[in-house]
């Protein structure tokens, strides 16, 4: 993989990555409700999710899927449906604090943005469309496959921390008698993304 296909796959990918989505909704939602800590787990399952189209890229997309079959649209529901429960739970809170006893674990936020990863057609396209258009998945060979995969979690964490980052900023200028507005918003956004898991077209 040469240099100039490198750069030319991080600009393209941080590009997609940016463009808005179920994925940036996320991030955003755990940042100002949460703070950085909480979106960073967020953001972790985000790049799991990632990780594995990218495998599946490099190993047959479409033969893994085919095996799979409806799998993937049993984790969709899956996913939509837990965040659907974190966004009628904030909901319905009334308490202003930023933590809570009763807060999902940091192993629940990395599955969040797992889930939201693995159902988001924005990324199948793009591991199934424009990937192949920067490198030869046939020939590639394991050092450039984990070249590939340090690329991608790179422009993941950059981008959707910038997101957070801008999120938790926002968050942290609001007065505490905005806690209940806050909750709103993002248990709106996370359920929000939840739906689109959930009810949107195969």
């Amino acid at each position: 993989m040469t240099i100039q296909t490198s750069i030319a796959f991080v600009l393209a990918m941080s590009l997609f990555v940016a463009s808005p989505g179920p994925g940036a909704l996320g991030v955003v939602a755990e940042s100002m409700r949460n703070g950085l800590k909480s979106a960073a787990y967020f953001i972790l399952g985000m790049i799991a999710g990632d990780m594995v189209y990218l495998v599946f890229a490099i190993f047959g997309l479409a033969a893994v899927a085919s095996i799979l079959g409806e799998a993937f649209m049993y984790i969709r529901i899956a996913g939509g449906m837990y965040l659907l429960y974190l966004g009628i739970r904030l909901l319905l809170s009334k308490e202003e604090k930023v933590v809570s006893p009763s807060q999902p674990t940091g192993k629940g936020r990395f599955l969040g943005g797992f889930f939201i990863t693995i159902t988001n057609p924005k990324v199948i396209i793009f591991y199934c469309g424009f990937l192949p258009n920067f490198m030869d998945l046939t020939k590639l060979s394991f050092a450039d496959a984990l070249i590939t995969a340090v690329m991608v979690a790179f422009v993941i964490s950059c981008v959707m921390g910038a997101y957070a980052y801008a999120a938790h900023k926002t968050g942290r200028f609001l007065n505490a008698k905005s806690g209940r507005n806050l909750n709103r918003a993002a248990g709106a956004a996370l359920i929000g993304t939840g739906s689109f898991l959930i009810f949107k077209r195969p």
